[in-house]
């Protein structure tokens, strides 16, 4: 498994994955649109280097998990459903979950593996310190025109691991924030509501006390994964990460504060974010294809940036899907495949098409099911953090296509009886659809004719 981003971009250059731009471009705007319009090319999108991020010397990797076929190999697995099947395994002894705390304590003690922690700071991420503790050093991008426009710099930090703890120095978080830089030792960051970050800078506020954080970027593959995905609470993202590379991630102490970071990381942005003083974030171009409005931030301000020799500055592209966050939520999905039938009895499977991923919006496959049960499971998945605020789910029958998006549409607009099969929440703005039931007669099927031309197709001649 891949220790770092280095080896991750090693291993994409030898398998004809990478594609190296020499030519300086700027990150101002234009790595941003040659990044999106690669995505854009779902049959080819390859992961990018820009050798000369102009005018910078640091290279800058983008649309790094950009594929299903990258995702799998930075999982290290054959396959996606090898994921929901080592979670699987690692939640056998519970059969069923009355609430995510439980199915969150199940997972963390099955799917495991704690970091170790390096007696000294005589690693790559501290090889070189950058002088000034200057951010403005470093090609942070602006993906749009008005991105940052309301205060500060257009410039964001866009795929940095954020570190965080308590108060009382026992429970760690990792997550991925937008950080918005204001000037070269000052950032703002947008916590998401609920979450781990979002709760220890509440509770050190409260005490008005200076909360430290730290900012990765590079380091081990999964442990990027697992600080995006909306883990259950109680699962440790240092030791999930971890597990899902198969060896606990070498980390390193932070000076100023009871933080740990990878060992292997290419940049570290340490400081504090203060107990007061909010900035503004924003506007910021996000995958709704408009921008969220600004509104007000933590204010953190850097005291120390430390870098490998030969670093290199991953980012990720922020907009309309596909994108690269769409396929990075692959990984989350084959999570929830393993993790929702505990939670909601009846579920058979999910899928989640790259446009919906970011309205928390899929297709849920049904074992058995009835027109009481898929009102019921649409109300349950609802209840979940993962589904609140979820626009649209369709509930199919367990051997529908999931994956087939055609098969879907065919289902939705034919199966419904729309004076009944429309649920909504009570306030109207979530919507499920029960695709469920074959309404209009006998359902066309000719499995023995199929059999028998399937073995003979290649007789047939044709492709």
């Amino acid at each position: 498994m891949f220790s770092s981003l280095h080896d991750f971009l090693q291993h994409l250059e030898r398998i004809g994955d990478l594609h190296e731009i020499d030519a300086p471009v700027s990150p101002d705007l234009e790595i941003a649109a040659i990044v999106r319009r690669i995505s854009n090319n779902v049959r080819s999108s390859p992961a990018l280097l820009f050798r000369t991020p102009a005018p910078f010397s640091i290279p800058v990797a983008a649309n790094l998990f950009g594929s299903r076929r990258r995702m799998r190999l930075a999982l290290g697995l054959d396959s996606l459903n090898d994921l929901t099947n080592a979670v699987n395994a690692a939640l056998a002894p519970i059969t069923a979950a009355s609430d995510i705390s439980r199915l969150g304590a199940a997972l963390a003690g099955g799917a495991s593996l704690p970091p170790s922690l390096l007696p000294h700071e005589l690693v790559p991420c501290r090889e070189e310190p950058v002088l000034g503790d200057d951010l403005l050093q470093l090609p942070f991008h602006r993906n749009w025109p008005a991105d940052g426009s309301a205060a500060g710099s257009g410039r964001y930090i866009t795929l940095g691991q954020v570190a965080t703890i308590d108060p009382e120095g026992s429970r760690h978080n990792y997550g991925i924030y937008r950080c918005q830089i204001h000037d070269s030792r000052t950032l703002a960051i947008r916590w998401r509501k609920g979450s781990g970050a979002a709760e220890h800078h509440r509770r050190f506020i409260e005490r008005n006390e200076r909360m430290p954080v730290a900012i990765v970027l590079g380091g081990p593959p999964t442990l990027i994964l697992a600080a995006a995905w909306p883990l259950p609470p109680g699962i440790d993202e240092l030791a999930f990460a971890g597990w899902l590379r198969g060896v606990e991630i070498p980390m390193v102490a932070c000076p100023h504060g009871p933080l740990q970071v990878p060992a292997e990381a290419d940049i570290v942005i340490e400081g504090f974010a203060e107990p007061d003083q909010p900035l503004v974030e924003g506007p910021f171009g996000n995958h709704t294809g408009r921008y969220d409005p600004a509104g007000p931030a933590a204010r953190v301000t850097v005291t120390r940036i430390t870098r490998r020799r030969k670093p290199v500055l991953p980012i990720t592209v922020v907009g309309p899907p596909p994108q690269e966050d769409c396929w990075m939520m692959l990984g989350w999905e084959r999570m929830l495949a393993a993790m929702l039938p505990r939670l909601v009895p009846g579920i058979r499977d999910i899928f989640m098409p790259l446009p919906w991923v970011f309205r928390q919006s899929a297709i849920i496959a049904l074992e058995n099911p009835t027109a009481r049960s898929v009102r019921e499971t649409a109300h349950a998945l609802w209840r979940l953090p993962w589904f609140a605020q979820a626009r649209l789910l369709v509930l199919v029958e367990s051997d529908a296509p999931l994956g087939n998006l055609l098969q879907v549409a065919w289902r939705v607009v034919n199966e419904p009886d729309w004076s009944d099969d429309l649920i909504r929440d009570e306030t109207g703005r979530r919507l499920a659809i029960d695709a469920t039931r074959r309404s209009f007669g006998e359902g066309l099927e000719d499995p023995a004719t199929e059999r028998l031309i399937t073995g003979r197709w290649q007789e047939y001649g044709l492709p």
